[in-house]
């Protein structure tokens, strides 16, 4: 999977559900008892070098599951073009 519009709808997601991405990687914990690392996430959000386009499956579905929101609002199985 691949972060839509360079990262901004998860940004935006992060800030409209007032978490941290160290929250947010809790959440994710706590949805299936591994969740995603607090560095996957900020790669995730992150703009510029640190920021990542391609993520497993798995970490975007509860991402957006922590997130309360549509995996297709923040991710895309599709290559940005």
């Amino acid at each position: 999977m691949h972060r839509l519009d360079n990262g901004q709808p998860l940004r935006d997601a992060l800030a409209e559900a007032g978490l941290s991405i160290e929250e947010l990687a809790e959440r994710t914990r706590l949805i299936d008892g591994y969740g995603v690392s607090r560095s996957a996430i900020g790669h995730m959000v992150a703009t510029g070098p640190s920021g990542r386009s391609k993520f497993a499956d798995r970490s975007c579905d509860l991402v957006a599951r922590a997130l309360d929101k549509p995996r297709t609002e923040l991710f895309s199985d599709n290559a940005p073009t």
